[in-house]
């Protein structure tokens, strides 16, 4: 085995040793623990060799022993010296050593927007070791990783900028404390991020078949076993290609998850997105002339009240409050007749850019287009505008709903619905936590959820995907959270009905209330 060296100043050299895993491969996942005997572990990654990957140190390296950062060394290598230039002595304090870029010490920083240039440790990368009575140590990654092996057949497939992994509600990516005493990490995730961005400067060619490493991703070690992976892929001109994967194991400390995969052209689309925000409306100058409106941007849409308002509850026997993401997702909605009316107490969905994160103040039927959330940054990622859901049918004698709320291409084509985003309004969210004179609270035994059911174009129910808002007594959403609505397929039109567990005399009891925002359209290049 080739000894690496490092040195202190004015101190005796110290070794570093290679470290050895087994390699357990299956169809879609590769995962390895790496380095072959004569490297040890390192920061960025080399030429593979059968299936593992080489690490080396490179230019602007450090180490800590204890709290002590080291000088970085200047060059790319496999034997590198480490230099302690602040005058102590050698081998003083802990003896604790560690591989650490982005943070201090024991504190790693895993980021969220990382960049595909073969340097794990700008990244996040961290390994750790202690010191033997010579001064050796064995540095061991304890952080995970993941390869990517994207290929196409199509020589004229547009350049690669970006790879996104979405993990869902598992925290990827953030800063976390490498308890060394225990060999595990702590509990708590600071600034935790359940996606992250690899990022390819200047765009990535595919090619049939990579040679060495396409690219790989830092991660935190997280138990994403029969968990869904979300991989977005997009290229040049903005399209997109994004797959799902179900792994089977966990990403495991050290060990590196290889996702391999073939795109071809055919398979891109552009993703358009719904944001209900006034620089994005692109729609024509319409008037609702019940209420006297003239509606020439998505914030026209929002009544000056919270209930009652004019453009919601206003001259609804012959008019409609209606909206259309005219050139962009083209996306339609208008209120439903039900209970003899155009209203939304028979369910609709308003725009609205109401919220409050004081949910008892503002959690009865007077507050209902009030989402949960930061005053003046209601809507999804601080934006300001989103829609409110209302409607439910649950078969009960007093629910006399004809038609749920929906959304409907206008034009009438099918369309693969990618995602939205979903949020709890305080009217929600207070009756699942306190309840109120219709409803129980939210017992270890109750659910609340969503279901959003797909047609095609002739009125065909085609499937069907649920949205847990509170689940097993828990409640799931009070931020915006993802809802992945591919599993749909191509629609023409999509029901949402709200439903639950929590029932009184006439039914289902807590307000069937949802807030949605950012709905992402796949359309075809």
């Amino acid at each position: 085995m080739k000894k690496l060296l490092f040195a202190l100043v004015a101190v005796a050299l110290m070794t570093a040793c290679a470290e050895n895993d087994e390699i357990n491969s299956s169809v879609d996942y590769v995962v390895t623990g790496y380095n072959e005997t004569e490297l040890d572990t390192r920061t960025a990654f080399d030429t593979p060799k059968a299936s593992t990957i080489p690490f080396l140190w490179t230019s602007g390296d450090y180490i800590w022993l204890g709290s002590t950062k080291s000088d970085a060394i200047t060059s790319d290598c496999q034997i590198a010296q480490f230099a302690f230039s602040n005058g102590q002595p050698a081998i003083v304090g802990t003896g604790h050593v560690f591989y650490n870029m982005t943070f201090s010490s024991n504190n790693a920083y895993v980021l969220a927007n990382q960049t595909a240039d073969g340097n794990l440790g700008n990244d996040g990368d961290f390994g750790y070791s202690t010191l033997d009575a010579f001064g050796s140590f064995c540095l061991k990654h304890k952080t995970s990783y993941i390869w990517f092996d994207t290929t196409t057949d199509d020589d004229d497939m547009p350049k690669l900028t970006s790879i996104t992994v979405d993990a869902g509600d598992v925290n990827i990516a953030g800063k976390q404390t490498y308890d060394y005493t225990n060999d595990e990490w702590s509990s708590d995730v600071i600034e935790g991020s359940s996606t992250i961005t690899l990022n390819f400067a200047g765009g990535h060619t595919l090619v049939a078949e990579n040679e060495g490493v396409m690219a790989a991703m830092v991660c935190l070690p997280a138990a994403i076993s029969g968990k869904t992976l979300t991989i977005t892929y997009t290229f040049e001109g903005g399209s997109i290609f994004t797959e799902t994967k179900k792994p089977t194991k966990n990403l495991a400390v050290g060990a590196t998850t290889r996702i391999k995969t073939e795109i071809a052209k055919d398979q891109l689309y552009e993703l358009r997105v719904l944001t209900f925000e006034d620089d994005d409306a692109k729609f024509s100058e319409y008037t609702l002339d019940y209420a006297g409106a003239t509606i020439k941007k998505w914030s026209d849409l929002i009544d000056n009240e919270l209930y009652g308002g004019a453009l919601i509850y206003g001259d609804y026997m012959s008019a409609e409050y209606t909206w259309w993401d005219e050139g962009n997702t083209e996306l339609y909605h208008t209120f439903p007749y039900n209970y003899y009316a155009y209203c939304y107490w028979g369910g609709g969905h308003a725009i609205s850019n109401f919220a409050n994160k004081d949910y008892v103040t503002y959690g009865d039927y007077t507050n209902q287009l009030m989402v949960y959330g930061e005053e003046g940054e209601g809507g999804h990622n601080g934006s300001a505008n989103f829609a409110m859901h209302f409607g439910y049918i649950d078969g009960s004698p007093v629910n006399l709903t004809e038609e749920l709320s929906s959304l409907q291409f206008k034009d009438e084509e099918e369309r693969i619905i990618d995602h939205m985003y979903i949020n709890v309004s305080c009217y929600v969210l207070n009756c699942l936590v306190n309840g109120n004179s219709l409803t129980g609270k939210l017992t270890e035994v109750d659910s609340m959820y969503i279901i959003a059911t797909g047609f095609d174009s002739e009125g065909n129910e085609i499937g069907d995907s649920t949205f847990y808002l509170a689940k097993d007594g828990e409640i799931l959403v009070t931020e915006w959270t993802k809802w992945d609505l591919s599993e749909l397929g191509a629609v023409a039109k999509v029901y949402f009905n709200v439903g639950g567990t929590n029932q009184n005399k006439d039914g289902f009891s807590q307000p069937a209330y949802f807030a949605y925002d950012d709905v992402a359209v796949r359309f075809e290049k």
